[in-house]
């Protein structure tokens, strides 16, 4: 099904309301903003704010309580009270009340929300549970900066602004990308990260679990995934063109259980963000062949392979032979049994092919099943999966190398190098994430090299992501509606540690959430900086080792 949602778009608009009366004195003009990020559809001012006190009650029923739940826990912790949850779905003064009613589904669609907050209350429709959370998100930020604070905040008035909102996002997929396969990421950190994701409505969130230098989920059926593949013997200091080469001669790695996976999976659904996890095939699967030699294309000669301990593509290689075939579909069983999403990112990117040029045995295979070359040897892999997945009820996606050879019928492609092979894809009839290195690559530098964290190289500011137009204008009207939406992408090569990776990741991260969910009329730069500046309040709230803006 198609992801994309670009029906029924409201015009953008913005709005600073002033001198509103709180507790009998006023709100500063530059309190009273509506610096909301992503930017939503339609926003219009109503009268007088509404501020939340101990004597406000939330109102909520049948579906709608959980997410009144998560709207209690997520301001309890500033404001030093919880708000009691009152059954019901019709609002009365003095609280807060969240209503879902199907009769908005044809103008909000599955995550569109309607937040109304006047002088007597504050409520919050949607058609579904994903709406109110989104509306959830977007209440927040209409209150203080402080709210966003992990301990009780004194002498704040919790005002919001006396406002109408109606929101809905353009894009089905609102994505990021971590890479816990160069460095692990510890699954605090990565809940943490979710939070991170949810405040600014991110709505998936691809995990690259496995790569040449690491293999990162328990697989109970192959044991030595982990044993041996989750562990490097060493990793390279510095960058990987420089020369010559050194090593911190340190072991380092790491795996999520499958218990980590299920509360990871179960957190994320939560704040409904899908994970999409990525299995690497038949490329980057050096860890994998490390623990169990005979997948790869000479058994003999890899014989004692460790994962590897520098940055870069690894020539070793999956054998495409059925034994290999059959691994990795015992392996794709267990994915789909952790992660409910329909997507099972194969990968499928930078497969280099010296290996089965050199062999007998795949260039045997290759005459038997009729295929022109290597390209077409790996099509011919990928549609194997992609049956296999199918059969299960999932789908495919996979880097847009999966093209080369053709591709699989039911496949979908996340293009990222550049637009061309999304747009192939798209004019082809299948389904597409962008996630160009031009526009969304959170690894690249921000600003010059010298004065900033060592990054794989490139330069990508925020005013460049904020720019991005993920639909090609080459695209028919039909064509574009393949375009699921995008993706931004936090390789983790040059990313040690968490508080590097959330350098790197915000405020870039902000803007890619503003090209993803709001419409592409009327987007201002200068307008997104000034409701940066104060979202940036609420990042110091939350903690996060954000880039400062330039001067």
């Amino acid at each position: 099904m198609n992801e994309t949602d670009t029906r029924g778009r409201l015009s953008a608009a913005a709005v600073v309301l002033t001198g509103l009366a709180v507790l009998g004195g006023s709100l500063r003009a530059d309190e009273a903003v509506v610096a909301v990020i992503p930017q939503p559809v339609a926003v219009q001012a109503v009268g007088k704010p509404f501020v939340v006190a101990e004597e406000t009650v939330l109102i909520a029923a049948g579906a709608a309580r959980a997410e009144a739940e998560k709207l209690a826990a997520a301001l309890a912790p500033a404001m030093g009270f919880a708000l009691p949850i009152v059954e019901g779905d019709e609002p009365a003064g003095g609280s807060i009340c969240l209503r879902l009613r199907d009769e908005h589904a044809a103008e909000l669609g599955e995550e569109g929300y309607r937040l109304t907050a006047t002088v007597e209350g504050i409520l919050i429709e949607a058609a579904e549970p994903a709406g109110l959370f989104y509306g959830i998100q977007t209440l927040r930020q209409l209150l203080p900066a402080e709210i966003f604070a992990k301990e009780p905040v004194a002498d704040v008035a919790w005002a919001v602004p006396g406002v109408e909102i109606t929101d809905r996002p353009r894009f089905g997929w609102r994505g990021l990308l971590v890479d816990p396969a160069r460095h692990f990421l510890p699954k605090f950190q990565l809940l943490d990260f979710i939070d991170l994701m949810a405040v600014h409505k991110f709505n998936r969130l691809q995990l690259h679990l496995t790569d040449d230098q690491g293999w990162r989920i328990e697989i109970r059926k192959y044991p030595g995934l982990t044993d041996r593949g989750a562990w490097r013997d060493e990793t390279l200091i510095g960058h990987l063109r420089d020369h010559p080469h050194e090593f911190d001669g340190r072991t380092y790695g790491g795996y999520y259980t499958q218990n980590d996976i299920r509360e990871i999976v179960q957190y994320a659904a939560e704040r409904h963000i899908t994970i999409v996890p990525e299995i690497e095939m038949p490329g980057h699967a050096r860890a994998a062949i490390s623990a169990y030699p005979h997948l790869g294309v000479f058994p003999e000669e890899q014989k004692g392979l460790r994962p590897w301990t520098r940055w870069g593509i690894s020539e070793d290689i999956f054998a495409p032979r059925e034994e290999t075939i059959a691994f990795l579909q015992d392996v794709l069983l267990e994915v789909m049994e952790l992660f409910p999403g329909t997507f099972i990112h194969i990968g499928g990117d930078e497969a280099v092919k010296a290996q089965w040029e050199r062999s007998d045995e795949v260039q045997e295979m290759i005459r038997e099943l009729g295929l022109a070359d290597e390209a077409e040897l790996q099509s011919w892999f990928v549609t194997r999966m992609d049956r296999f997945l199918a059969e299960h009820g999932r789908r495919l996606i996979g880097w847009d190398e999966i093209l080369e050879g053709g591709l699989a019928p039911g496949a979908a492609v996340m293009s990222w190098r550049g637009e061309a092979g999304g747009i192939t894809a798209a004019q082809a009839g299948h389904d597409v994430v962008m996630a160009p290195t031009s526009h969304t690559y959170l690894d690249y530098y921000q600003g010059p090299p010298t004065e900033e964290p060592l990054a794989i190289g490139g330069l990508i500011t925020l005013e460049h992501i904020y720019g991005y137009e993920p639909v090609p204008a080459v695209l028919t009207e039909d064509e574009a509606r393949h375009v699921l939406g995008a993706q931004a992408q936090l390789w983790s090569e040059y990313i040690p540690n968490y508080g590097h990776m959330q350098y790197m990741a915000f405020p870039r991260a902000a803007a890619m959430a503003e090209v993803t969910w709001s419409p592409p009329a009327g987007r201002d730069l200068g307008d997104f900086l000034d409701r940066l500046r104060r979202h940036l309040e609420r990042l110091d709230a939350l903690e996060v080792n954000y880039r400062p803006l330039d001067p």
